[in-house]
Protein backbone atom coordinates (compact mmCIF):
# COMPACT_ATOMS: atom_id res chain seq x y z
CA UNK A 1 0.00 0.00 0.00
CA UNK A 2 1.20 3.53 -0.77
CA UNK A 3 2.30 5.33 2.38
CA UNK A 4 2.14 9.13 2.58
CA UNK A 5 2.91 11.90 5.05
CA UNK A 6 0.67 14.89 4.40
CA UNK A 7 2.20 18.06 5.81
CA UNK A 8 0.33 20.26 8.28
CA UNK A 9 -1.12 22.59 5.65
CA UNK A 10 -2.51 19.63 3.67
CA UNK A 11 -4.12 18.22 6.82
CA UNK A 12 -5.67 21.60 7.73
CA UNK A 13 -6.74 22.38 4.14
CA UNK A 14 -8.60 19.06 4.02
CA UNK A 15 -10.69 20.18 6.99
CA UNK A 16 -11.84 23.46 5.44
CA UNK A 17 -11.93 22.89 1.66
CA UNK A 18 -12.93 20.09 -0.69
CA UNK A 19 -9.94 20.35 -3.04
CA UNK A 20 -6.99 18.03 -3.65
CA UNK A 21 -5.87 17.87 0.01
CA UNK A 22 -9.37 16.69 0.94
CA UNK A 23 -9.26 14.08 -1.85
CA UNK A 24 -5.93 12.75 -0.56
CA UNK A 25 -7.11 12.50 3.05
CA UNK A 26 -10.33 10.85 1.83
CA UNK A 27 -8.23 8.19 0.07
CA UNK A 28 -6.58 7.48 3.43
CA UNK A 29 -9.90 7.27 5.24
CA UNK A 30 -11.26 4.88 2.59
CA UNK A 31 -8.14 2.69 2.88
CA UNK A 32 -6.76 3.33 -0.62
CA UNK A 33 -3.54 4.78 0.83
CA UNK A 34 -1.95 4.78 4.30
CA UNK A 35 -1.76 8.17 6.04
CA UNK A 36 1.22 8.62 8.36
CA UNK A 37 1.90 11.35 10.90
CA UNK A 38 3.94 11.94 14.04
CA UNK A 39 3.03 13.34 17.46
CA UNK A 40 4.96 16.51 16.61
CA UNK A 41 3.05 17.04 13.33
CA UNK A 42 -0.25 16.35 15.09
CA UNK A 43 0.62 18.78 17.88
CA UNK A 44 1.37 21.58 15.38
CA UNK A 45 -1.89 20.91 13.52
CA UNK A 46 -3.84 21.06 16.80
CA UNK A 47 -2.11 24.31 17.79
CA UNK A 48 -2.97 25.88 14.41
CA UNK A 49 -6.60 24.80 14.68
CA UNK A 50 -6.79 26.20 18.21
CA UNK A 51 -4.94 29.50 17.77
CA UNK A 52 -5.17 30.51 14.10
CA UNK A 53 -8.61 29.10 13.31
CA UNK A 54 -10.17 29.34 16.81
CA UNK A 55 -11.53 25.80 16.46
CA UNK A 56 -13.79 24.77 19.37
CA UNK A 57 -12.23 22.16 21.68
CA UNK A 58 -14.95 19.65 20.81
CA UNK A 59 -14.05 19.92 17.09
CA UNK A 60 -10.35 19.59 17.92
CA UNK A 61 -11.14 16.38 19.81
CA UNK A 62 -13.12 15.10 16.81
CA UNK A 63 -10.08 15.84 14.61
CA UNK A 64 -7.74 14.01 17.02
CA UNK A 65 -10.11 11.03 17.11
CA UNK A 66 -10.11 10.94 13.30
CA UNK A 67 -6.30 11.00 13.21
CA UNK A 68 -6.02 8.18 15.75
CA UNK A 69 -8.54 6.15 13.76
CA UNK A 70 -7.16 6.59 10.24
CA UNK A 71 -3.47 7.51 10.55
CA UNK A 72 -0.48 5.47 11.54
CA UNK A 73 1.38 7.52 14.14
CA UNK A 74 5.15 7.18 14.05
CA UNK A 75 7.62 8.49 16.61
CA UNK A 76 10.66 9.54 14.52
CA UNK A 77 14.16 9.17 15.91
CA UNK A 78 16.00 10.76 12.98
CA UNK A 79 16.89 14.45 13.10
CA UNK A 80 17.55 16.56 10.01
CA UNK A 81 18.35 20.19 9.40
CA UNK A 82 17.62 20.41 5.68
CA UNK A 83 14.70 22.78 5.19
CA UNK A 84 15.00 26.58 5.49
CA UNK A 85 12.00 26.67 7.84
CA UNK A 86 13.33 24.43 10.63
CA UNK A 87 9.88 23.31 11.79
CA UNK A 88 9.37 21.60 8.42
CA UNK A 89 12.21 19.18 9.17
CA UNK A 90 9.74 17.14 11.27
CA UNK A 91 7.93 16.23 8.03
CA UNK A 92 11.16 14.77 6.60
CA UNK A 93 11.95 12.98 9.86
CA UNK A 94 8.53 11.35 9.99
CA UNK A 95 8.61 10.36 6.32
CA UNK A 96 12.07 8.78 6.43
CA UNK A 97 11.56 6.90 9.69
CA UNK A 98 8.11 5.64 8.60
CA UNK A 99 9.55 4.53 5.24
CA UNK A 100 6.82 6.31 3.28
CA UNK A 101 6.58 6.65 -0.48
CA UNK A 102 5.52 10.31 -0.61
CA UNK A 103 5.42 13.56 1.29
CA UNK A 104 2.43 15.61 0.17
CA UNK A 105 2.89 19.35 0.50
CA UNK A 106 2.25 22.73 -1.03
CA UNK A 107 5.29 24.17 0.77
CA UNK A 108 7.86 25.34 -1.77
CA UNK A 109 10.72 24.77 0.71
CA UNK A 110 9.85 21.08 0.75
CA UNK A 111 8.73 20.74 -2.89
CA UNK A 112 12.03 22.14 -4.18
CA UNK A 113 13.76 19.05 -2.75
CA UNK A 114 11.65 16.80 -5.08
CA UNK A 115 12.98 13.76 -3.21
CA UNK A 116 14.67 13.11 0.11
CA UNK A 117 16.27 9.78 1.06
CA UNK A 118 14.05 7.89 -1.36
CA UNK A 119 10.83 9.73 -0.46
CA UNK A 120 9.23 11.64 -3.34
CA UNK A 121 7.84 15.08 -2.49
CA UNK A 122 4.74 16.11 -4.45
CA UNK A 123 1.79 18.44 -4.31
CA UNK A 124 -1.54 16.71 -3.66
CA UNK A 125 -2.56 17.49 -7.25
CA UNK A 126 0.53 15.84 -8.74
CA UNK A 127 0.07 12.86 -6.42
CA UNK A 128 -3.54 12.39 -7.52
CA UNK A 129 -2.51 12.48 -11.20
CA UNK A 130 -0.28 9.39 -10.69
Amino acid sequence: MIRVVPDINIIISAIFWRGNPYKVISKGISGEIKLITSPEILEEAINKLRTKFKFPEEEIQNFVDLVFTYYEIVEPTSKYNIVRDEKDNKILECAVDAKVDFILTGDEDLKVLKEFKGVRILSPGDFLKN
